[in-house]
């Protein structure tokens, strides 16, 4: 994994994981840092999507130009003088555009962009040593740049191996009312009822993450979807409790992780 970002699974993912059905085929709809898929083991199929161009640009670097990458990261200068440029600055050349992207994701105070952030760790090697691991995850990934409402429309589902039984669907979306950096448009109440109106009306078996907003739960509650208590989130400025939900019951899959 080699991007950072608020919101990062890493810790719980597992347990989150646990919850999942057999498959051949995930389709991630909110993809961003990968939290929820470089630290799990890899499908035989994946189609990877988020709406925000900067994330789907430097997955897309790692799986074409990954040499030209990790050159550009060596000779990469940790300045506060580049913060100042990149924030005033975009980048349209795709590797520039990446280097950008990581640079005030990963060396900015929570990556926020704002701040240079010190301290004794070494981040620029801790990114250099993840890129392999990061481009062997991506091998065969369909990697898309789409709102998630259009997602399914461009997938062809055919009998056999490749048919909805075998797919499954992880929506782990801005939580509603959350603070974020992301390069998309501001998140709504009808952004997350979209979500579980998808999870009900799609025919594939779907989990998406949240916190236990009152409004989440109720909307979930609505349309019969199952709710799963994951445990308690902990982040610098508060402590909430991370949920599941699933359209489908516990009963129809095997747990994996939970010995």
């Amino acid at each position: 994994m080699i991007l950072t970002r608020m919101g990062n699974k890493r810790r719980i993912i597992k347990k989150i994981a646990s919850y999942f059905p057999e498959h051949r085929l995930r389709i991630e709809l909110f993809f961003g840092a990968g939290g929820s898929y470089f630290y799990l083991p890899k499908p035989k199929y994946s189609i990877l999507n988020d709406l925000d161009n900067d994330v789907t640009n430097l997955y897309l670097i790692v799986q074409n130009h990954k040499a030209e990458l990790i050159k550009q990261i060596e000779i990469l200068p940790i300045s506060e003088g580049l913060i100042k440029y990149w924030k005033q600055n975009q980048e349209t050349e795709p590797i520039k555009k990446a280097i950008r992207f990581l640079f005030l994701s990963n060396f900015t105070y929570l990556g926020k962009g704002d701040t240079l952030r010190v301290g004794l760790d070494n981040a620029k090697q801790t990114l250099l040593k993840n890129i392999d691991s990061t481009f062997n995850h991506l091998t065969d990934c369909k990697i898309l740049n789409r709102d998630f409402r259009d997602v399914l429309k461009c997938i062809s589902f055919s009998k056999g191996l490749n048919d909805k039984e075998n797919c499954f669907i992880f929506l782990d979306p801005i939580y509603h009312e959350t603070e974020y950096v992301y390069n998309v448009p501001k998140w709504t109440q009808k952004d997350t009822i979209d979500c579980l109106d998808l999870m009900v009306n799609c025919g594939i078996k779907s989990a998406m993450s949240e916190f236990n907003h009152p409004f989440v739960v109720s909307e979930a509650k609505k349309r019969g979807l199952n709710i799963i208590t994951i445990g308690e989130r902990a982040n610098i400025k508060n402590r909430k409790t991370e949920i599941l939900i699933t359209n489908y019951e516990l009963s129809q899959i095997q747990l994996q992780f939970n010995n």
